[in-house]
């Protein structure tokens, strides 16, 4: 019988899941990741594909934890799903990797990319410069990602409904802004520049196997989130109709969204210009609409940052909650505050996590070591709607995925794919978050087999 598991408190409705879910998938990455993508590959063609692929993969991954959040509302992600499909050993260790890996590495990523490239933009150079803490100096986007990281866990300290309030307009003006303005790009054949081919949707030749997976991850980063609801599930308001609208309606709007944001990218600069301009929105508001269009583009993208940084705080320090509940991490995680009822110490713990990784990594190597350990733990989530239809085939099912056994088969089998193809190049990363996840399974047999004796 699976444990009683007190919730946090307050409750989400269907607008404010959502809202999580398109916040947690529209940050930083739409905006870094074009660059990285053009450097990999050389035409207009698979430029696009990876970012529809990415867009699939993420759709498919989103149908897939629909039918289990909505069978088991719970706050936690995937850690109870894991627990009941391969047992307490690898959702210890799945649950470790989120932990040490996936949400850190990715609220690191982000934090450092919004005070890297909006904040200076918008408020000046000097939040690049140095920040003089008595006898040290931190730089610049250092100091300012970690004042970013530190506040929204704040926010989510004082409860869920207000960060949830939050999120809606974080999430929702920005996304509305950025589809307007990228429209009008894609549909203003005037804003094509002399001297690059623009939208050449040719597929020859093809890149090495390398290249598309090296340019694959951070378009994978960039549409990570899609499973955030099932993290707050249990706060969700009538979950088993609410937890699949959330998820799968933020997954398609984000994905029409980054398909036509990454058309927009290619009409304004052709994909050799785009691998050498940074960050991608700020650049393209620039050659289109001058100093004043750079200034209120940046601001909805630093809105968007914002919101999805709020939104992968709130969803990230559930899994520390929920393994708390199961003994697999310090007790104390799984405490809520007694006014809030919100895991005040999961979210301080990750915060923790996350600002250790801003003062050691950059922002391209914690986006490829968050990646890696989300196509390792997504994996193993999206292959537990397969074990659980076989396990409890008689467990209540308000939602079903669709395409059955396509949907989970063919996002597994992308990212094995690229796993594969980074293992075989000796991708740092992948060795990184393979052997967090090694580590804490070695370490589960250890405590487990000492407790048999």
């Amino acid at each position: 019988m699976e444990p009683a598991q007190r919730e946090p408190g307050g409750r989400l409705g269907r607008w404010a899941a959502q809202a999580i879910v398109a916040g947690s998938m529209l940050g930083i990455g739409i905006f870094i990741a074009p660059p990285l993508v053009a450097q990999h590959v050389d035409s207009s063609g698979y430029f696009l594909l990876m970012w529809l692929l990415g867009g699939l993969a993420a759709l498919c991954g989103a149908l897939c934890v629909a039918e289990l959040g909505a069978m088991m509302p719970r706050a936690g992600g995937e850690y109870p799903y894991l627990r009941l499909a391969y047992g307490p050993g690898i959702a210890f260790s799945t649950g470790w990797l989120q932990l040490l890996a996936t949400f850190p590495g990715s609220l690191a990523a982000m934090a450092v990319g919004t005070s890297t490239y909006q904040l200076p933009v918008l408020f000046g150079e000097w939040f690049a410069e140095p920040v003089a803490l008595g006898p040290l100096s931190v730089a610049g986007p250092t100091f300012w990602a970690v004042a970013i990281v530190l506040t929204l866990t704040g926010l989510n300290h004082v409860g869920v409904v207000l960060s949830g309030r939050v999120q809606i307009v974080l999430t929702m003006v920005p996304l509305v802004v950025l589809l307007v303005v990228s429209l009008f790009v894609v549909g203003d054949v005037g804003t094509v520049q002399a001297g690059h081919p623009g939208l050449q949707l040719g597929l020859w030749p093809v890149p090495a196997a390398a290249a598309l997976a090296a340019a694959y991850l951070p378009v994978y980063f960039a549409y990570s989130g899609w499973n955030a609801a099932i993290y707050i599930g249990g706060e969700i308001e009538d979950p088993g109709r609410n937890l699949p609208r959330a998820v799968i309606g933020g997954t398609l709007v984000v994905l029409v969204l980054y398909m036509v944001l990454s058309a927009g990218f290619l009409s304004v600069f052709g994909v050799a210009d785009l691998a050498g301009v940074g960050e991608a929105g700020t650049a393209a508001a620039g050659r289109l609409f001058g100093h004043a269009g750079v200034i209120a583009v940046t601001t909805m993208i630093l809105l968007a940052m914002l919101g999805s940084i709020n939104g992968s705080v709130m969803t990230g320090s559930r899994i520390a909650y929920a393994m708390a509940e199961q003994g697999h991490f310090p007790a104390r995680a799984g405490k809520l505050h007694a006014r809030f009822g919100t895991p005040v110490v999961a979210l301080w713990t990750q915060a923790t996590l996350a600002i250790g990784l801003i003062a050691l990594q950059g922002f391209e190597q914690l986006m490829s070591y968050a990646s890696c350990a989300m196509l390792i733990s997504g994996s193993l989530t999206v292959y537990c709607v397969v074990r659980l239809r076989k396990l409890m085939p008689d467990r209540p099912r308000p939602y079903r995925v669709a395409f059955y056994p396509w949907v989970p088969y063919a996002y597994i089998g992308s990212s094995l794919v690229v796993l594969a193809v980074l293992v075989a190049h000796r991708d740092v990363s992948v060795f990184m978050a393979a052997g967090w996840f090694g580590l804490a399974l070695l370490l589960h047999h250890l405590v487990a087999r000492k407790r048999l004796r």
